[in-house]
């Protein structure tokens, strides 16, 4: 006798399938983590690559100046934001440089002349029309592209026949009584490169350059760059370098230009990248587009003749002449140009007029719903296809 426990079948294991939501959530964990990784190793302590700035060491850095200066009795005093510039105190025996002026508002450029009126010089490199209007300066500018030209003043301001190697901007004194000193005229299209205002109530002496690479690593050696540069930014015993931040621009405060952060490009292109990347690989889950044969094809003719053995099973002759004379009428108002929704009245003539039959006769064809019996009926499908015939003239 065979025992239920020799019988009974070994217990299959049970198997788990991943969840199909699973494998997205893992993608969307990955590229968020990757994305933290990048701004983390990005915001990371790195050299200071910013443009201008005296402890950029590279290529678009001012470290060489400011090093210069230093080796040579200047006190250089770099500050950063509105606020450390604030601090400084600011006497007869200090000049205050402000490079990356496209980082001052009108608010801040104000803010910034007041604090230093007090000072022997002002010098503003590349200050356009939002930054000089804001400190209220009589000064109009537009942008050029000097090179090598040579200077045309004499006195404190810069030697003569000393050569700027490029300038992007020059700037024209609009007072009248004006005492300004222009040097490195633009002979295109008028102004200076360079212009010194006398100082003023509210204001120090203020010196406008146009151009910002004069004090670049890597062009203050062109030209008389580093000369023009000492001299700018060596005319006192201490320096105040302010580099502005946009940081220091209220969100309010309305702005020309665009303010948005570094990172803003490199995290849209990631964040887009990410999105693509999803789109493609949902895409392929979805498989080739395939074909699903139909089960059954009925050809047309067949539909046709099982609606006619419908209305002859019922007698339903008025019915059936009345499809006759529709496909009729549809098709001659197609040869002859007529609207599909015309009136069979013009239709018949139109159609009389081709055929050369009688009007009467062609609008009782087409219209009259009379067939008493199946030879009627015969005969007047007859008479419409030979109709259909005389007007196609076939």
């Amino acid at each position: 006798m065979t025992t239920a426990a020799a019988i009974s079948k070994p217990r299959t294991p049970r198997t788990y399938g991943r969840p199909r939501w699973l494998t997205p959530v893992i993608v969307v964990v990955v590229l968020m983590t990757s994305a933290l990784a990048l701004t983390v190793l990005a915001t990371g302590p790195q050299a200071n690559t910013d443009d201008l700035d005296p402890a950029n060491p590279g290529f678009n850095g001012a470290q060489g100046l400011a090093h210069v200066l230093s080796n040579h009795g200047v006190k250089v005093s770099v500050v950063r934001s509105q606020r450390e510039l604030l601090d400084q105190s600011v006497d007869a025996n200090t000049t205050v440089a402000i490079t990356s002026t496209a980082s001052l508002s009108a608010t801040t450029a104000r803010a910034a002349l007041a604090h230093t009126v007090s000072a022997a010089s002002l010098v503003l490199l590349d200050a356009d029309p939002e930054v000089t209007k804001g400190m209220g300066l009589p000064v109009d500018s537009h942008l050029t592209d000097l090179t090598n030209v040579t200077a045309s003043c004499r006195g404190t301001v810069v030697g003569k026949d000393i050569q700027l190697a490029q300038a992007d901007r020059s700037y024209t004194p609009t007072a009248k009584d004006s005492t300004a000193k222009a040097c490195f005229p633009d002979k295109i299209n008028g102004g200076s490169a360079l212009v010194a205002l006398p100082a003023a109530e509210g204001r120090p002496s203020v010196i406008l350059i146009g151009g910002e690479s004069l004090i670049s690593n890597g062009l203050i050696l062109n030209s008389d760059n580093a000369a023009i540069a000492l001299h700018l930014f060596g005319q006192t015993d201490r320096l105040i370098w302010y580099v502005p931040s946009l940081a220091d621009i209220a969100a309010t405060e309305g702005t020309s230009r665009a303010i948005t952060p570094a990172w803003f490009q490199p995290a849209v292109a990631l964040g887009t990248s990410a999105v693509v990347l999803l789109c493609l690989w949902r895409g392929r889950r979805l498989g080739p587009l395939v074909t699903e044969p139909l089960p059954v094809i009925v050809r047309a003719v067949e539909t046709t003749e099982s609606r006619a053995r419908m209305y002859r099973h019922c007698g339903d002759r008025t019915r059936a002449l009345a499809v006759l004379q529709q496909a009729t009428r549809r098709r001659l108002a197609s040869h002859l140009g007529l609207s599909p929704n015309c009136d069979v009245s013009s239709l018949a003539a139109a159609s009389a007029a081709v055929s050369g039959r009688e009007y009467h006769d062609v609008l009782d064809l087409l219209d009259s719903p009379t067939a008493p019996d199946d030879s009627s009926l015969l005969e007047r499908a007859n008479t419409l296809s030979a109709l259909e015939k005389e007007v196609r003239g076939t």
